[in-house]
């Protein structure tokens, strides 16, 4: 990889989505995060991935609709996160990635229990990966600056608020 100049760095390290845009995207969570979410329960239920990629495809298609970036396709990896351990305890787990010229690619299971991963690690993980790609269509290339992270904050922030409403009311209406 060729080395970034220090003037790309801080132009990546400054930039930050649209205000505009953000406060779109957040309108226009509430509804597919619902779909998401549901299409969560039934894969913690069934093991069946289709409906959960479906969903998590239609919410990468909206951010990159809203933001204007090239449409992105998004590949779940439905097995656990690969991941290396040292002295029997796991040092190492890749969540998910994205190449300039691949697809969004996320694992769907934790490393140690194989079990599906939560809503709001996943969405996280899912968004990280998106950011990815807006950077790669933004600048050619992305890096893990503070810059990068406070993007993947304007899209997990108003997200994440969703989700917890929406997991608090399922956890209400689930008996014990």
């Amino acid at each position: 990889m060729a080395r970034l100049s220090s003037r790309s760095y801080r132009a990546m390290d400054r930039a930050r989505l649209g205000e505009r845009e953000v406060a779109r995207i957040a309108f226009d969570f509430r509804t597919q995060l619902r779909c998401l979410h549901a299409a969560h329960e039934e894969y913690k239920r069934t093991g069946l991935v289709k409906r959960f990629s479906d969903e998590s495809q239609a919410l990468v298609d909206m951010l990159c609709l809203e933001l204007e970036v090239a449409p992105k396709h998004v590949f779940l990896r439905d097995r656990p996160r690969p991941h290396k351990r040292k002295g029997g305890r796991i040092v190492y787990e890749l969540h998910g990635l994205c190449q300039s010229n691949g697809p969004v690619e996320v694992y769907t299971r934790t490393a140690a229990r194989e079990q599906p991963v939560a809503l709001k690690t996943y969405l996280n993980t899912l968004l990280h990966e998106w950011v990815h790609h807006w950077d790669f269509e933004t600048f050619g290339t992305s890096i893990h600056c503070g810059g990068f992270y406070e993007r993947v904050g304007q899209v997990y922030r108003p997200a994440r608020d969703i989700v917890s409403q929406l997991t608090a009311t399922t956890r209400r209406r689930t008996p014990s």
